[in-house]
Order: structure tokens, then sequence, then C-alpha cells
């Protein structure tokens, strides 16, 4: 900071406190607190971290925007006084929130560049009084706070907050309810409502037939055609058979009673009819505008489709072919299409391989492209990558010309940038199918060129966010295709194909693992399983607590302990509140488990997912589809080496896993995963059922998809 600067921030700051309430007493104040922020803020840029491209657009803002911006406020002369103080004021207070938020890590940087650029257009709107809807489209609650932050002193300022808090509150839909209970005067209460309309309408009708509240009063007088449609069906024992047609309803494209007879006595005519009544609203619905229903209609779907098909195909999986399928025999190539891209946390490796088969069976011989058609494109990223994950990507690609599967695959690996919210997990489903695409060669050459494409596109454009993705995804790419560069890789993120003791050992120099298990019967059926790994009393002692055991080793030469809670009755939450007590006794005892291991079913992990600790180096995902979590370990162990499988989770699978890894680790050995996963890949290859169910497991230096993470949270400005 030169001395002028020194000076201007010294009469500033006087200027600030002395003030106080009154702190823009006239426009020369106001001018001058602006500079103040000014300097800071440059000072704050010499700590920023991030691309350069972002770098420079923060910095032409603050030296160059921000000047013009209050060049042009300064001399509306037709304005009264107070208005251009609070103009010049809302410039300051941008800059303050802007620089709080960055330095706070509150505030995504790739949302920077587009705020910025975004913020004159809004800036002249509100000083002008003019519609600012069109220019804050898409804008998130983040987005939206920051505006709101400043132009507080404006009376769009508290419109602008309450848009803020309903978009914050609105990621989870019921949440919703009690925000529009204590917020009775909030001015979008019936796009607030529609919107829950269209996500969970039978919560909707639940909550005006449960609850005796003005909420709920306003809810039953409501005029909109949507919600007076649930309204009418609140007395109806069918509501969730109806409510997810309410719009199709209210447009009087069936009846209520035409459904129920569909439902009643042809239940693929109803499935298909979800299926349609999503392709119709996806065909009709401009680009850009509300869904409408379809989040409703979507999780009808996955209902039906587990009760209709997936669950019983899943159970008769000892059955032969002709008995398994059969359900699914009436079925269009459409309707197994989405049994597919909905059923894909549930369905078993052999309950996939049955409906793509038949689907292809459909599908005109040489033209699977044809598909995609069919679907207008509709979740087929998502497919993309179920295909990969059952290693039938291959297929599926050499079933098409030449041309379309470059079509394809562009549309695949291109744009995936366009969404913020969802971006960094599509990266992640692009680079997962790296491996698959590896074995065909054109295929492979394609998808390399394509990320080479969009990277420069990107760079073009100056997306920031794009650069950033399609960077590490090329570097990925050279994993996947040379393992040499795996080492380059690991040396700047940590060696993945190492898990050091040193890493997972606690203070006491004792190796600790948590191990959670669940009340229901399969999760008894493998805590005793479990248990038989530690009989031999030369090695190991079992304390048996009431609510949990501690296995610890015995004269060993790495001490290892294991905690794992009794799998209490599931029906009242008592093995989750073992959980609890154990985590609660170790936090006590300063003892910080290295390792987490998962039993249980998939719809159990999300309890075990919270238990999360950033001091974890390992957790082994011991359920079905276990893959799909990856961005919450990296969120909450950011160092942690993950286990898991893309499918079936099994102790047929987890016990010798879980046995091999101890019996490494009391010999003081570090776990050196290639030769790990080879000794294993010898054992399970004995028996056809175990080789199919670990061809499914991943093991860290494999996992794609989280080196997209790592590479992504770490410092964007060296990549």
């Amino acid at each position: 900071m030169n001395r002028s600067e020194r000076i201007l921030l010294f009469l500033c700051c006087f200027f600030s406190i002395t003030l106080s309430a009154n702190a823009q007493a006239n426009l020369a104040e106001a001018n001058a607190l602006l500079d103040a922020e000014q300097i800071q803020y440059r000072q704050f840029l010499n700590q920023f971290r991030g691309e350069e491209g972002i770098r420079i657009r923060v910095r032409e803002f603050a030296y160059f925007t921000v000047d013009s911006l209050q060049a042009a406020f300064s001399e509306r002369e037709e304005v009264k006084p107070k208005e251009r103080i609070n103009s010049i004021t809302s410039l300051r207070y941008f800059l303050q929130t802007l620089r709080a938020s960055l330095q706070q890590q509150q505030y995504d940087v790739y949302d920077i560049p587009y705020a910025l650029e975004k913020f004159p257009q809004i800036a002249n709107a509100v000083v002008n009084d003019l519609p600012l809807q069109e220019i804050m489209a898409g804008f998130g609650a983040k987005r939206t706070q920051l505006m709101a932050d400043a132009f507080r002193l404006y009376p769009v300022g508290k419109r602008l907050q309450q848009l803020a808090d309903v978009r914050r509150v609105a990621v989870g839909v019921e949440n919703l309810f009690p925000f529009l209970e204590r917020r009775p005067d909030f001015p979008y209460k019936d796009t607030a409502l529609v919107f829950i309309a269209e996500r969970i309408p039978v919560k909707l009708i639940q909550y005006i037939n449960q609850q005796q509240t003005p909420l709920a009063a306003y809810i039953r007088g409501s005029s909109h055609p949507l919600i007076q449609e649930l309204v009418n069906m609140a007395g109806n024992r069918n509501v969730g058979e109806l409510a997810h047609f309410a719009s199709g309803l209210v447009e009087k494209k069936y009846t209520a009673d035409s459904l129920l007879t569909l439902r009643s006595s042809n239940v693929n005519g109803y499935y298909q009819t979800l299926v349609d009544a999503i392709q119709e609203m996806r065909r009709t619905k401009p680009a850009g505008s509300s869904v409408g229903m379809q989040p409703a209609l979507r999780t009808a779907l996955h209902d039906k489709a587990m009760a209709f098909y997936i669950k019983p195909i899943n159970d008769l999986h000892e059955n032969g072919q002709a008995t398994r399928f059969a359900s699914i025999q009436p079925l269009r190539t459409i309707d197994l299409y989405y049994l597919i891209t909905t059923g894909e946390d549930e369905l078993y490796t052999s309950s996939f391989l049955g409906i793509y088969k038949r689907m292809m069976q459909q599908v005109p011989a040489g033209r699977s492209d044809s598909l995609m058609e069919m679907v207008a494109y509709d979740q087929f990223r998502k497919f993309i990558r179920i295909c990969s994950h059952y290693n039938v990507l291959g297929d599926y690609l050499a079933n098409m010309p030449e041309t379309e599967r470059k079509l394809l695959l562009s549309r695949f690996v291109s744009g995936i940038e366009a969404d913020r919210e969802s971006g960094l997990e599509e990266a992640m489903d692009v680079a997962d199918a790296f491996i698959s695409l590896s074995s065909d060669s054109l295929a492979n050459t394609i998808v390399g060129e394509l990320l080479e494409e969009n990277l420069q596109r990107c760079r073009n454009t100056d997306n920031f966010y794009g650069i950033r993705l399609y960077k590490i995804l090329d570097q990925i790419y050279q994993v996947a295709n040379n393992p040499a560069s795996r080492q380059e890789l690991f040396a700047r993120l940590g060696n993945y194909e190492l898990l050091s003791l040193k890493s997972i050992m606690g203070s006491d120099q004792v190796i600790h693992q948590l191990v959670l298990f669940y009340g229901d019967e399969d999760g008894k059926a493998s805590f005793s399983n479990f248990l038989q790994l530690f009989r031999d009393t030369s090695v190991w002692e079992i304390a048996r607590l009431p609510k949990w055991i501690e296995i610890c080793s015995k004269k060993s030469m790495q001490p290892v302990n294991i905690y794992a809670n009794l799998p209490l009755d599931h029906t009242f939450r008592e093995d989750e509140k073992a959980q609890q007590q154990l985590l609660e006794y170790l936090t006590r005892q300063n003892i910080k488990p290295g390792i987490i291991i998962h039993r249980g079913h998939s719809y159990h992990l999300p309890t075990t997912l919270g238990y999360l600790q950033p001091y974890m180096k390992l957790a082994i995902l011991g359920s079905c589809g276990g893959y799909k979590n990856l961005l919450t370990v990296a969120g909450k162990s950011p160092e942690a080496q993950i286990v898991a499988t893309k499918q079936i989770g099994s102790k047929l699978i987890n016990d010798p896993m879980i046995q091999e890894l101890n019996a490494l680790l009391l010999q003081e050995q570090d776990i050196y995963w290639p030769d790990f996963w080879s000794r294993l890949n010898d054992q399970f290859s004995k028996s056809e059922a175990t080789r199919n169910l670990f061809a499914e497991y991943v093991p860290p230096y494999r996992n794609l998809s989280l080196f997209v993470i790592r590479l992504f949270n770490d410092d964007a400005a060296v990549l």
C-alpha cells in the first residue's frame, strides 16, 4: 500500500467509526468509504487463489468497473442526493460481501465471473427501478443472496432477500412447509406452493389432511388449478396412484377413474402411461421453462418400476430366465430403457443384463442409436454411465454406425459445464467411462479428440468452470490410457497405490477401526459372519459391551483395535443409538479411527456417511452401489482412500477383504493395493459367483471418479 492509500484508508476508517449509525451522511463520505473498501479489496486480491483468468476478472472489476459505476452514480443530477448515496453505498456493500464470502470460502469462485458480469446490469435496473426477473434468471441462492446484500438499502433488496431465502430452503422441498408457516407474508408463496406440488404432491395432500395451520387453510383456498386438483384428492384413499398425474388431470388428458382402472387391471399399461407422461412433458415444455410435474412423475416411475418389475426380478435370481423376466415381456423398448435408468441403485448385475439384452433385441440391428431418438436423449449420460458400470458400453456403441457413435459420444462428453450444480458429477460420469472406452480404440480416440475440442471451446469463451473440468478430464484420460502417467498424478495427489501404516495410525501408535452394522436380518447375519474372522483367540481378544464390541490384537507387531456396534433392532433405531453411544465413547477416549467400514444395505449408507471425519484415511463401503457416494466421502474425509463396489456388495467379498487387510496390518505392513487386489482376485476367481461380485469392486488406485474430485478440490492456481 502506498502512502496516499494509507492516508485515504485512515480517513475512511475514521469516517466509519465516527459516523456509526449515519455512515453515509453525504455523497463525499459515501465515496470515501467506497474508496477505502476498494483499497482493502485490492489487498485481498494479493492473497486470492484461483485460475489466472478469474483473478484477472476480479482485478478488472475492482479497478475499472467499480470506478466507472461510481462516477456514473455520483453524476446522476436528476435524482435526489439520498438516491446517489444509496447507489454508491450499494457498490461498497457488494465489494464487502463478495470479499468476505471469498475469504470465508462461502462463495464458489466459478460463480464470480458471471456475478461480476451481471452486476452492472442489475445495479442499473435497481437504481432506475427496472424489472430484474429476466436479468437474474437462473440465479441460485448464493448469487441472489449476494445481490440482496448489495442492494439492501432499496425496496427491491427485501424481495431479493426473500427470494434468496426460498431458493436456499427449496434445496430440501419439504423444508418449504415450515418456512412458509414462519413467513405468512412471503410474496412468492403461491410460486413456492406450486414448486412443492410439482415435486412432492402427496406430501402436500398429507399436509392439508393433517394440519390445521393458516398455511393449510391457504392451500385449501388456492385458486391455482394444479393445487385445486390436489386439494380435491385429499379424501381419496388412492391418492398415491393419482397425485403425480395431477397436471394431466387438470388438462383433461385422463380421468381419475381411468387411471385407477388401469392401475388395478393393467400394471404394464399404468407404468407405460407414466413413461409417456414424462416424455410428453419433456416435448411440450419450452427450453428453460419449469420442468412441471416431471420430478413427481419420475419418483412415481421409480416406485412402480421397483414394485412391478425390479424387485420381483431380483427376488427370482435363482429361477430360469423365462420365469424371471416374464413380467417385462409386454414392455416396449422405451419402457425397458426407463427400467434401467430408474433402477440403477437396486438392479442386480444379472437383472440389469437380462433387461439390457431384451431391450437390445427390440432395437433395430446395427442401430442402437435409435434408442436415444426414442427417449429423446432423456438421462442419456446416466444410461451410458450404467452401461460402463456393467461393462456393456462397448457392446452398445459397437451396434451403431460410426457417425452416430461419434455424435453420441460428443453429446456425452460435451456441455458438462452448463449446470454448476451437476457439472462435477457429470465429469465424474465421463471419467468413469474411460476404462470401458479404452478397450475400443475408435471410441477411445474420439473421446480424446472431444476432450481437447471442449477444452478449447471453454477457453475461447472464458468459461473457467468448463476449463477446469476439461483440464481435469484430460489428465484422467491420460491416466486411463497410460498407466505410467498415473505416477505423475500420484506425485501431486498422493500415492493411491499405497496405504501406509503411518497414515491410519492413531497418536497412540494403534490402528483403530470403526465398523458399523445395522439391525435388520441381513445386518445380523453379517455381524455373525464378521465375528468368525476373529475366532483365533491366540491373535484376537473380544470384549463384549452392552452396545458394542471391542476387538483387540494380542502380541502382534502392530496393535490393531476394532470397534463395532451391535446390530440391535433397527425397527426402533436401536442400532443407530448404539452407534452414537460408541462414537461418544471414542470421542471421550480421544480415539480417532483411521479406518471406517460400512456393513449394511445401501439404504443404511447415508447414516454411516454421517459419521465420516477428516482424520479417516480409508473408507470401505461394503454396500450395494457404494461407489456412487464418492462425492460425499471426499467432502467429509478429503484424504480418505475408498474401496467400494459399483453394484452388489456382499459378505462373500467384504469378509475376506477385511481379513486380508488385518493380516497385513498385524504384520506391520503397508497396504500396496495392486498386490493386495491381485491376491484377492486369485482367491475370488475360483468361483464364478465371487469372481463376478469382485469384478464390481474398485480399488483406490483405479478410482478415476475420485481422482476427478481430488483434482477439482486441489489448488486451481497450479492446474
